[in-house]
Protein backbone atom coordinates (compact mmCIF):
# COMPACT_ATOMS: atom_id res chain seq x y z
CA UNK A 1 0.00 0.00 0.00
CA UNK A 2 3.02 2.42 0.90
CA UNK A 3 4.52 1.84 -2.59
CA UNK A 4 1.77 2.98 -4.23
CA UNK A 5 1.25 5.81 -2.64
CA UNK A 6 4.80 6.69 -3.05
CA UNK A 7 4.84 6.16 -6.74
CA UNK A 8 1.45 8.47 -6.89
CA UNK A 9 2.99 11.46 -5.44
CA UNK A 10 6.17 10.70 -8.07
CA UNK A 11 3.42 11.07 -10.71
CA UNK A 12 2.06 13.84 -9.45
CA UNK A 13 5.39 15.23 -8.90
CA UNK A 14 6.30 14.83 -12.68
CA UNK A 15 3.07 16.41 -13.84
CA UNK A 16 3.73 19.60 -11.97
CA UNK A 17 7.14 20.31 -13.72
CA UNK A 18 6.15 19.63 -16.66
CA UNK A 19 3.28 21.94 -16.53
CA UNK A 20 5.86 24.67 -15.45
CA UNK A 21 7.95 24.16 -18.02
CA UNK A 22 7.74 27.71 -20.76
CA UNK A 23 10.89 26.91 -22.66
CA UNK A 24 11.17 28.12 -26.16
CA UNK A 25 11.67 25.38 -28.75
CA UNK A 26 11.95 27.64 -31.97
CA UNK A 27 15.25 26.43 -32.76
CA UNK A 28 16.81 28.52 -35.71
CA UNK A 29 19.20 26.24 -38.23
CA UNK A 30 22.68 27.21 -38.04
CA UNK A 31 24.13 29.15 -40.90
CA UNK A 32 26.73 25.92 -42.33
CA UNK A 33 29.80 27.17 -44.35
CA UNK A 34 30.94 24.86 -47.21
CA UNK A 35 33.97 25.48 -49.52
CA UNK A 36 33.44 24.38 -53.10
CA UNK A 37 36.59 25.18 -54.72
CA UNK A 38 39.64 23.84 -53.11
CA UNK A 39 40.49 19.61 -54.24
CA UNK A 40 43.16 17.46 -54.86
CA UNK A 41 46.80 18.64 -54.79
CA UNK A 42 48.55 22.81 -55.68
CA UNK A 43 52.27 22.26 -56.90
CA UNK A 44 54.69 25.23 -56.19
CA UNK A 45 58.41 25.68 -56.20
CA UNK A 46 60.26 26.21 -53.15
CA UNK A 47 60.51 29.83 -52.10
CA UNK A 48 57.73 30.51 -54.49
CA UNK A 49 54.17 32.04 -53.63
CA UNK A 50 51.88 29.62 -53.11
CA UNK A 51 48.01 31.49 -53.70
CA UNK A 52 44.19 29.72 -53.24
CA UNK A 53 41.20 31.71 -53.52
CA UNK A 54 38.29 30.16 -51.81
CA UNK A 55 34.92 29.92 -52.56
CA UNK A 56 32.30 30.00 -49.82
CA UNK A 57 28.45 28.68 -50.07
CA UNK A 58 26.17 29.62 -47.17
CA UNK A 59 23.01 27.39 -45.92
CA UNK A 60 21.37 31.30 -44.86
CA UNK A 61 22.83 34.14 -45.52
CA UNK A 62 26.37 35.12 -45.86
CA UNK A 63 28.84 35.65 -42.94
CA UNK A 64 31.10 38.25 -43.39
CA UNK A 65 32.88 37.51 -39.36
CA UNK A 66 34.91 35.41 -40.31
CA UNK A 67 38.27 34.01 -39.27
CA UNK A 68 40.95 31.91 -41.48
CA UNK A 69 43.99 29.89 -41.26
CA UNK A 70 45.71 27.88 -43.83
CA UNK A 71 48.38 25.44 -42.62
CA UNK A 72 50.61 22.83 -43.82
CA UNK A 73 51.87 20.13 -41.81
CA UNK A 74 50.31 21.80 -38.71
CA UNK A 75 52.43 24.96 -39.52
CA UNK A 76 50.07 27.88 -39.97
CA UNK A 77 51.14 29.91 -43.52
CA UNK A 78 48.55 32.58 -43.53
CA UNK A 79 45.41 34.16 -41.69
CA UNK A 80 44.14 35.70 -44.46
CA UNK A 81 40.68 34.87 -46.39
CA UNK A 82 43.16 34.54 -50.23
CA UNK A 83 46.16 32.51 -49.00
CA UNK A 84 49.06 34.29 -50.29
CA UNK A 85 51.93 32.51 -49.12
CA UNK A 86 55.86 32.14 -49.42
CA UNK A 87 56.48 28.49 -49.24
CA UNK A 88 59.92 27.89 -47.34
CA UNK A 89 59.28 24.20 -46.93
CA UNK A 90 62.03 21.85 -48.43
CA UNK A 91 61.26 20.05 -51.79
CA UNK A 92 59.38 17.31 -52.15
CA UNK A 93 60.55 13.62 -53.54
CA UNK A 94 58.60 11.75 -55.87
CA UNK A 95 60.43 8.45 -55.80
CA UNK A 96 59.76 9.18 -51.67
CA UNK A 97 56.13 7.08 -51.20
CA UNK A 98 56.22 8.64 -47.93
CA UNK A 99 57.12 12.47 -49.17
CA UNK A 100 55.56 13.03 -52.55
CA UNK A 101 52.90 15.47 -50.97
CA UNK A 102 52.69 17.80 -47.49
CA UNK A 103 48.83 17.73 -45.75
CA UNK A 104 47.48 21.01 -45.80
CA UNK A 105 44.15 22.34 -44.28
CA UNK A 106 42.38 25.59 -44.63
CA UNK A 107 40.09 26.01 -41.43
CA UNK A 108 37.45 28.79 -41.08
CA UNK A 109 36.04 30.08 -38.00
CA UNK A 110 32.46 31.50 -37.88
CA UNK A 111 33.18 33.96 -35.25
CA UNK A 112 29.28 34.46 -35.24
CA UNK A 113 28.84 30.83 -33.67
CA UNK A 114 32.05 29.84 -33.09
CA UNK A 115 32.20 26.95 -35.19
CA UNK A 116 34.98 26.08 -37.21
CA UNK A 117 34.58 24.14 -40.82
CA UNK A 118 37.63 22.24 -42.16
CA UNK A 119 38.73 21.69 -45.89
CA UNK A 120 41.77 19.13 -46.24
CA UNK A 121 44.02 19.47 -49.42
CA UNK A 122 47.77 18.76 -50.35
CA UNK A 123 50.84 20.65 -51.50
CA UNK A 124 53.83 19.19 -53.99
CA UNK A 125 57.05 21.68 -53.50
CA UNK A 126 59.32 21.54 -56.26
CA UNK A 127 63.20 21.78 -55.80
CA UNK A 128 63.64 25.55 -57.12
CA UNK A 129 67.43 24.43 -57.75
CA UNK A 130 66.95 22.17 -60.74
CA UNK A 131 66.92 24.69 -63.55
CA UNK A 132 69.51 27.32 -62.60
CA UNK A 133 72.67 29.28 -63.02
CA UNK A 134 75.08 28.90 -60.08
CA UNK A 135 77.39 31.56 -58.94
CA UNK A 136 79.98 30.98 -56.45
CA UNK A 137 81.68 34.42 -55.06
CA UNK A 138 84.56 35.34 -52.95
CA UNK A 139 84.24 38.09 -50.47
CA UNK A 140 87.04 40.89 -49.70
CA UNK A 141 87.54 38.55 -46.51
CA UNK A 142 87.85 35.65 -48.85
CA UNK A 143 84.68 33.77 -47.96
CA UNK A 144 82.47 31.79 -50.26
CA UNK A 145 79.26 33.01 -51.16
CA UNK A 146 76.65 30.72 -52.97
CA UNK A 147 74.22 32.49 -55.17
CA UNK A 148 71.75 31.42 -58.08
CA UNK A 149 69.17 32.72 -60.21
CA UNK A 150 66.15 30.38 -61.44
CA UNK A 151 66.37 29.77 -65.55
CA UNK A 152 62.83 28.59 -65.82
CA UNK A 153 61.31 31.70 -65.51
CA UNK A 154 61.82 35.14 -66.71
CA UNK A 155 63.74 38.12 -64.86
CA UNK A 156 64.32 35.83 -61.84
CA UNK A 157 66.40 37.56 -58.93
CA UNK A 158 69.55 36.31 -57.84
CA UNK A 159 69.35 34.56 -54.39
CA UNK A 160 72.84 34.79 -52.04
CA UNK A 161 73.38 32.63 -49.34
CA UNK A 162 71.79 29.85 -50.29
CA UNK A 163 73.80 26.91 -48.87
CA UNK A 164 73.50 29.04 -45.13
CA UNK A 165 69.81 28.57 -46.56
CA UNK A 166 69.70 25.28 -46.70
CA UNK A 167 72.00 24.37 -43.84
CA UNK A 168 71.19 27.12 -40.83
CA UNK A 169 73.39 24.90 -38.59
CA UNK A 170 76.30 24.39 -40.14
CA UNK A 171 77.97 27.76 -40.54
CA UNK A 172 79.11 28.74 -43.98
CA UNK A 173 81.24 27.40 -46.39
CA UNK A 174 85.05 27.98 -46.67
CA UNK A 175 87.28 30.35 -47.99
CA UNK A 176 89.27 30.71 -51.31
CA UNK A 177 86.42 29.36 -53.14
CA UNK A 178 87.29 27.68 -56.57
CA UNK A 179 84.72 26.32 -58.03
CA UNK A 180 80.65 24.69 -58.41
CA UNK A 181 80.64 21.98 -60.10
CA UNK A 182 77.30 20.52 -61.08
CA UNK A 183 78.58 17.26 -62.50
CA UNK A 184 76.88 15.14 -64.60
CA UNK A 185 73.06 14.18 -65.28
CA UNK A 186 74.11 10.82 -64.77
CA UNK A 187 76.32 11.27 -61.27
CA UNK A 188 73.76 14.12 -59.95
CA UNK A 189 77.22 15.54 -58.43
CA UNK A 190 76.63 19.06 -56.63
CA UNK A 191 80.08 20.27 -55.62
CA UNK A 192 81.65 23.07 -54.52
CA UNK A 193 85.56 23.26 -54.02
CA UNK A 194 87.69 25.89 -51.68
CA UNK A 195 91.19 25.76 -50.65
CA UNK A 196 90.26 26.66 -46.93
CA UNK A 197 87.84 26.14 -44.12
CA UNK A 198 86.49 23.25 -42.77
CA UNK A 199 84.11 23.02 -46.03
CA UNK A 200 86.74 22.34 -48.58
CA UNK A 201 84.91 20.01 -50.84
CA UNK A 202 81.15 20.29 -49.70
CA UNK A 203 78.91 17.77 -51.77
CA UNK A 204 75.60 18.99 -51.66
CA UNK A 205 71.97 17.38 -52.67
CA UNK A 206 70.55 18.38 -55.76
CA UNK A 207 67.27 18.90 -54.98
CA UNK A 208 67.67 20.55 -51.70
CA UNK A 209 71.35 21.85 -51.19
CA UNK A 210 71.68 20.45 -48.34
CA UNK A 211 75.37 18.76 -46.90
CA UNK A 212 75.42 15.22 -48.15
CA UNK A 213 78.89 14.86 -47.02
CA UNK A 214 82.36 17.01 -46.32
CA UNK A 215 85.88 15.97 -47.24
CA UNK A 216 88.69 17.01 -45.54
CA UNK A 217 92.28 15.80 -45.19
CA UNK A 218 90.97 13.22 -42.61
CA UNK A 219 88.39 11.37 -45.05
CA UNK A 220 90.82 10.70 -47.67
CA UNK A 221 91.77 7.00 -47.85
CA UNK A 222 94.37 4.81 -48.88
CA UNK A 223 96.68 5.69 -45.92
CA UNK A 224 97.13 9.59 -46.47
CA UNK A 225 98.16 11.55 -43.68
CA UNK A 226 99.00 14.73 -45.91
CA UNK A 227 97.18 17.86 -46.31
CA UNK A 228 94.00 18.70 -48.73
CA UNK A 229 93.98 21.87 -50.86
CA UNK A 230 92.06 20.98 -54.02
CA UNK A 231 91.35 22.80 -57.27
CA UNK A 232 88.70 21.72 -58.80
CA UNK A 233 86.62 18.29 -59.31
CA UNK A 234 85.39 16.65 -62.94
CA UNK A 235 83.21 13.34 -62.21
CA UNK A 236 81.23 11.19 -64.85
CA UNK A 237 81.05 7.22 -64.23
CA UNK A 238 84.08 7.74 -62.20
CA UNK A 239 86.03 11.10 -60.71
CA UNK A 240 89.22 13.21 -60.15
CA UNK A 241 89.97 15.63 -57.75
CA UNK A 242 92.88 18.03 -58.77
CA UNK A 243 94.45 19.88 -55.45
CA UNK A 244 97.79 21.30 -54.94
CA UNK A 245 98.81 17.73 -53.21
CA UNK A 246 98.06 15.82 -56.61
CA UNK A 247 95.58 14.04 -57.95
CA UNK A 248 92.94 12.34 -56.20
CA UNK A 249 90.72 9.49 -57.71
CA UNK A 250 86.88 10.00 -57.02
CA UNK A 251 84.48 7.21 -56.81
CA UNK A 252 81.11 8.48 -56.32
CA UNK A 253 79.28 5.20 -56.53
CA UNK A 254 81.67 3.24 -53.93
CA UNK A 255 80.56 5.16 -51.43
CA UNK A 256 81.83 8.30 -52.67
CA UNK A 257 85.24 7.64 -51.33
CA UNK A 258 88.18 10.05 -52.31
CA UNK A 259 91.55 8.46 -52.36
CA UNK A 260 94.87 9.39 -51.85
CA UNK A 261 97.17 11.69 -54.36
CA UNK A 262 98.84 9.43 -57.01
CA UNK A 263 102.31 8.80 -56.03
CA UNK A 264 105.38 9.60 -57.92
CA UNK A 265 107.77 12.38 -58.98
CA UNK A 266 105.29 14.46 -61.29
CA UNK A 267 103.83 17.97 -61.55
CA UNK A 268 100.67 17.76 -62.87
CA UNK A 269 98.66 20.26 -64.38
CA UNK A 270 95.25 21.32 -62.79
CA UNK A 271 93.55 19.18 -65.42
CA UNK A 272 92.34 15.94 -66.06
CA UNK A 273 90.42 14.46 -69.28
CA UNK A 274 88.84 11.08 -69.65
CA UNK A 275 86.95 8.80 -72.65
CA UNK A 276 83.46 10.34 -71.29
CA UNK A 277 82.09 6.54 -71.35
CA UNK A 278 84.92 5.09 -70.06
CA UNK A 279 86.29 7.27 -67.07
CA UNK A 280 86.50 4.61 -64.78
CA UNK A 281 89.26 2.85 -66.41
CA UNK A 282 91.62 5.73 -67.68
CA UNK A 283 92.22 8.99 -67.42
CA UNK A 284 94.58 11.46 -68.93
CA UNK A 285 96.85 14.88 -67.59
CA UNK A 286 100.13 16.58 -68.47
CA UNK A 287 103.23 16.20 -66.63
CA UNK A 288 104.54 19.41 -66.44
CA UNK A 289 107.87 18.20 -65.05
CA UNK A 290 108.35 15.62 -67.58
CA UNK A 291 107.11 17.78 -70.26
CA UNK A 292 105.05 14.64 -71.43
CA UNK A 293 100.77 14.06 -71.24
CA UNK A 294 100.41 10.75 -68.72
CA UNK A 295 97.86 8.03 -68.69
CA UNK A 296 96.26 7.45 -65.47
CA UNK A 297 94.93 4.24 -64.75
CA UNK A 298 93.74 1.39 -61.65
CA UNK A 299 96.70 -1.31 -61.46
CA UNK A 300 94.82 -2.76 -58.41
CA UNK A 301 91.96 -1.78 -56.12
CA UNK A 302 90.44 1.75 -56.76
CA UNK A 303 93.29 4.15 -56.63
CA UNK A 304 94.86 5.45 -60.11
CA UNK A 305 98.20 4.22 -59.47
CA UNK A 306 99.98 3.45 -62.71
CA UNK A 307 100.99 5.91 -64.32
CA UNK A 308 102.54 6.20 -67.91
CA UNK A 309 103.50 8.59 -70.99
CA UNK A 310 101.33 9.12 -73.85
CA UNK A 311 104.38 8.57 -76.82
CA UNK A 312 104.51 12.18 -78.60
CA UNK A 313 104.57 11.31 -82.39
CA UNK A 314 107.97 12.02 -84.35
CA UNK A 315 107.04 15.23 -86.08
CA UNK A 316 106.79 17.18 -82.95
CA UNK A 317 108.02 17.87 -79.30
CA UNK A 318 106.26 19.35 -76.44
CA UNK A 319 109.45 20.28 -75.29
CA UNK A 320 109.44 23.54 -73.58
CA UNK A 321 105.78 23.58 -73.04
CA UNK A 322 104.18 23.47 -70.09
CA UNK A 323 99.99 23.12 -69.65
CA UNK A 324 97.97 26.02 -70.15
CA UNK A 325 94.22 25.09 -70.67
CA UNK A 326 92.04 21.89 -71.92
CA UNK A 327 88.82 21.19 -74.44
CA UNK A 328 86.95 18.40 -75.08
CA UNK A 329 85.01 17.61 -78.28
CA UNK A 330 82.59 14.09 -78.62
CA UNK A 331 82.76 11.70 -76.16
CA UNK A 332 86.70 10.73 -76.55
CA UNK A 333 88.33 13.31 -78.23
CA UNK A 334 90.62 15.68 -75.75
CA UNK A 335 92.19 19.12 -77.06
CA UNK A 336 94.39 20.37 -74.59
CA UNK A 337 96.70 23.56 -75.29
CA UNK A 338 100.44 23.92 -73.67
CA UNK A 339 102.26 27.05 -73.77
CA UNK A 340 105.85 28.29 -74.26
CA UNK A 341 106.37 31.09 -72.44
CA UNK A 342 109.73 31.45 -74.18
CA UNK A 343 108.28 31.54 -77.46
CA UNK A 344 105.32 33.17 -75.99
CA UNK A 345 103.20 30.81 -78.28
CA UNK A 346 100.54 28.60 -77.76
CA UNK A 347 100.55 24.96 -78.81
CA UNK A 348 96.59 23.32 -79.84
CA UNK A 349 96.84 19.46 -79.51
CA UNK A 350 94.01 16.97 -80.08
CA UNK A 351 94.24 13.19 -78.02
CA UNK A 352 91.85 11.01 -79.45
CA UNK A 353 91.57 7.97 -76.75
CA UNK A 354 89.45 4.79 -77.68
CA UNK A 355 89.08 1.37 -76.25
CA UNK A 356 86.98 -0.89 -78.66
CA UNK A 357 88.46 -4.34 -77.65
CA UNK A 358 89.23 -5.91 -73.81
CA UNK A 359 91.81 -7.51 -72.29
CA UNK A 360 89.88 -10.89 -71.35
CA UNK A 361 92.53 -11.67 -68.70
CA UNK A 362 92.34 -8.38 -66.88
CA UNK A 363 89.29 -7.59 -67.79
CA UNK A 364 90.50 -3.85 -68.33
CA UNK A 365 90.03 -1.62 -72.05
CA UNK A 366 92.56 -1.74 -74.68
CA UNK A 367 93.43 1.68 -75.13
CA UNK A 368 94.63 3.17 -78.24
CA UNK A 369 95.56 7.13 -78.80
CA UNK A 370 95.35 9.12 -81.95
CA UNK A 371 97.82 12.27 -80.82
CA UNK A 372 98.20 15.16 -82.88
CA UNK A 373 99.15 18.97 -83.15
CA UNK A 374 96.54 20.83 -84.95
CA UNK A 375 98.14 24.14 -84.74
CA UNK A 376 100.48 26.75 -82.61
CA UNK A 377 99.54 30.47 -82.41
CA UNK A 378 101.50 33.21 -81.28
CA UNK A 379 99.94 36.37 -78.98
CA UNK A 380 96.68 34.79 -78.78
CA UNK A 381 96.07 33.34 -75.21
CA UNK A 382 98.41 33.10 -71.79
CA UNK A 383 98.64 32.44 -68.40
CA UNK A 384 96.53 34.79 -67.50
CA UNK A 385 93.92 34.33 -70.33
CA UNK A 386 89.90 32.72 -69.85
CA UNK A 387 88.74 30.63 -71.83
CA UNK A 388 85.71 28.48 -72.29
CA UNK A 389 85.43 25.70 -75.38
CA UNK A 390 82.21 24.64 -77.02
CA UNK A 391 82.12 20.61 -77.40
CA UNK A 392 79.14 21.05 -79.92
CA UNK A 393 80.85 23.80 -82.40
CA UNK A 394 84.47 23.48 -81.65
CA UNK A 395 85.05 26.78 -81.09
CA UNK A 396 87.47 28.44 -78.25
CA UNK A 397 86.49 31.49 -76.54
CA UNK A 398 89.31 33.25 -75.30
CA UNK A 399 89.10 36.54 -72.85
CA UNK A 400 91.90 38.81 -72.37
CA UNK A 401 91.48 41.76 -69.95
CA UNK A 402 88.13 42.97 -71.18
CA UNK A 403 88.31 41.61 -74.90
CA UNK A 404 86.89 37.98 -76.06
CA UNK A 405 87.84 36.51 -79.07
CA UNK A 406 86.63 32.97 -81.07
CA UNK A 407 88.84 30.43 -82.46
CA UNK A 408 87.61 27.62 -84.11
CA UNK A 409 89.47 24.58 -82.60
CA UNK A 410 91.12 22.90 -86.08
CA UNK A 411 92.44 26.76 -87.15
CA UNK A 412 91.51 29.64 -88.94
CA UNK A 413 90.91 33.54 -87.99
CA UNK A 414 90.38 34.76 -84.54
CA UNK A 415 87.17 36.96 -84.58
CA UNK A 416 86.13 39.63 -81.95
CA UNK A 417 83.05 38.52 -79.88
CA UNK A 418 82.49 41.21 -77.22
CA UNK A 419 84.49 43.95 -74.45
CA UNK A 420 83.02 43.47 -71.25
CA UNK A 421 81.70 47.50 -70.40
CA UNK A 422 83.18 46.86 -67.01
CA UNK A 423 85.91 45.20 -65.36
CA UNK A 424 87.99 42.25 -66.94
CA UNK A 425 86.91 38.66 -67.35
CA UNK A 426 87.77 35.99 -64.45
CA UNK A 427 85.40 32.83 -66.02
CA UNK A 428 83.16 32.75 -68.84
CA UNK A 429 80.21 29.37 -69.48
CA UNK A 430 78.54 28.31 -72.28
CA UNK A 431 74.61 27.25 -72.32
CA UNK A 432 73.68 24.15 -73.34
CA UNK A 433 72.70 24.53 -76.46
CA UNK A 434 76.07 27.29 -77.01
CA UNK A 435 73.70 29.89 -78.00
CA UNK A 436 75.11 32.21 -75.23
CA UNK A 437 78.07 33.12 -73.79
CA UNK A 438 78.25 34.20 -70.28
CA UNK A 439 80.76 36.66 -69.19
CA UNK A 440 81.83 37.41 -66.10
CA UNK A 441 83.55 40.57 -65.16
CA UNK A 442 84.95 42.03 -61.71
CA UNK A 443 85.86 45.71 -61.32
CA UNK A 444 87.27 44.80 -58.17
CA UNK A 445 84.13 45.30 -56.17
CA UNK A 446 81.41 44.25 -58.17
CA UNK A 447 81.03 41.44 -60.43
CA UNK A 448 78.86 42.03 -63.52
CA UNK A 449 77.38 38.51 -65.84
CA UNK A 450 76.49 39.40 -69.62
CA UNK A 451 74.93 36.96 -71.90
CA UNK A 452 76.42 37.47 -75.32
CA UNK A 453 74.15 36.14 -78.09
CA UNK A 454 77.45 34.18 -79.89
CA UNK A 455 75.26 32.93 -83.30
CA UNK A 456 75.63 34.75 -86.41
CA UNK A 457 72.79 36.97 -86.50
CA UNK A 458 72.86 37.55 -82.40
CA UNK A 459 76.52 37.98 -82.58
CA UNK A 460 77.86 39.69 -79.94
CA UNK A 461 74.57 41.15 -79.17
CA UNK A 462 73.16 41.34 -75.15
CA UNK A 463 70.59 38.29 -75.03
CA UNK A 464 68.94 39.77 -71.25
CA UNK A 465 69.90 42.50 -69.30
CA UNK A 466 73.30 41.97 -67.43
CA UNK A 467 73.05 40.99 -63.68
CA UNK A 468 75.32 41.77 -61.01
CA UNK A 469 76.27 41.18 -57.50
CA UNK A 470 79.00 42.16 -54.65
CA UNK A 471 82.11 40.07 -54.86
CA UNK A 472 84.47 38.59 -57.44
CA UNK A 473 82.64 35.43 -58.87
CA UNK A 474 84.93 33.07 -59.49
CA UNK A 475 83.06 29.97 -60.91
CA UNK A 476 79.80 29.72 -62.60
CA UNK A 477 77.57 26.34 -63.35
CA UNK A 478 74.56 25.21 -64.65
CA UNK A 479 71.51 22.60 -63.94
CA UNK A 480 68.52 21.47 -66.10
CA UNK A 481 67.12 22.39 -69.35
CA UNK A 482 66.60 26.16 -69.20
CA UNK A 483 63.79 27.93 -70.29
CA UNK A 484 64.77 31.05 -70.11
Amino acid sequence: MKILLYMGAMLLLLAAACSEDKGNYNYLPVNTIVEDSIEGTYTVVQFDTLTIKPYLRFSREESEDLSFEWSIEGQVISTDPVCHARIMMEPNDEKDVNNRWYDALLCITDNTTGLKYYKSFRVTVNTAYSVALYMLSEGTDGQARLSFQRRDIPDAPIVHDVFEAANPRLGKLGKKPRQVYTGSIMSKTFVVICEEGDKKMAVLNRTNLKLDKNYNEEVVMGGYSGTFTPYEIKVLMGGMVVAKEGLLGYNYMNSAALYRPIVGDYDFAHWVDCNYTMDAYLWISYDNKSEQFMRLEVSQGVAYDKVSPIPTPEDFSTKGQKFLVGGHSGYDCSRPVLYNSAEKKAYFYKILMTADEWDMTTMQPIWEFSYSKIMERGNLLDEKSVTVFGENSLYWFIANGNKIVRLHGDGGEAKEVYTAPQGEVTTMMLDAKEERLFVVAYDGSKSYIYSVGVLNEDWGKLKELPLEMEGKIVSVAATGSWKY
